[in-house]
């Protein structure tokens, strides 16, 4: 079990990727208007479909995508939260979007295609890398 502090890293993270078309708007413009909604909202959903098609295809009975992340995301901690935090971000994101490549790419016939597989390999090859450093 992660400590409480990862998954506040991980749910920072999911909601920060999640309203991320909002936040664009916001930091680019200062202000948000009523033209920017309809498609910001459309990216909001296709993200969350493609993290719910993601978590659907990568998760198994050994490892669910939540613990996943957990675990990536405690193979960067430092022992200071911020900076802890700013090195989950980037590699939570290279998570994400390989997961949802594997999980577009899945084939479970295929043990060099299944998205499972795949998805448990780069958690722990995250893990390794933290015990090289």
């Amino acid at each position: 079990m992660a400590p409480a502090y990862i998954h506040v890293y991980v749910w920072i993270f999911m909601l920060t990727l999640s309203l991320s078309p909002v936040l664009s708007v916001l930091a680019a413009r200062n202000a948000f208007e009523r033209s920017d909604v309809p498609m910001s909202l459309l990216l909001v959903g296709l993200i969350q479909v493609a993290l719910y098609f993601a978590q659907r295809r990568c998760s198994s009975a050994d490892l669910w995508y939540w613990e996943g992340l957990l675990a990536a995301a405690s193979s960067v901690t430092t022992g200071t939260n911020l900076i802890s935090l700013l090195r989950a971000f980037p590699l939570l994101l290279a998570i994400v979007i390989l997961s949802v490549a594997f999980a577009l790419d899945h084939d479970p016939t295929s043990p060099v295609l299944h998205a499972q597989i795949r998805f448990g390999k780069l958690i722990v090859w995250a893990h390794k890398e933290r015990l090289r450093r």
